[in-house]
């Protein structure tokens, strides 16, 4: 088994700040993809979003999009877009 490089995880103001406001079941999940994503910042479910490779989109769960940078072994978590179902104007159904 070789040994796979896990990315040091670092976090904006902003989003340490979104991140600390999560409620426990939300952060567990949160925790859980961020863990994932530091092994493989490029995985195929993200998207870059600029000229670059290293500034990147994922959806982390299905209520949390992550904006990240990815440099020198540190992926920084920039901007968190945290989605809540009751804020939904018309719910389907």
């Amino acid at each position: 088994m070789t040994h796979r490089e896990i990315y040091e995880v670092l976090y904006t103001e902003s989003a340490g700040h979104d991140r600390d406001r999560l409620d426990p079941a939300r952060r567990a999940s949160f925790d859980k993809a961020v863990e994932i994503l530091a092994r493989d910042p490029y995985t195929e479910l993200s998207r870059p979003i600029g000229a670059g490779e290293q500034d990147r989109e994922i959806r982390l769960t299905s209520q949390i999009v992550a904006e990240y940078m990815v440099s020198r072994g540190r992926l920084l978590l920039v901007q968190l877009r945290i989605f809540d179902d009751a804020d939904i104007l018309l719910p389907q159904g």
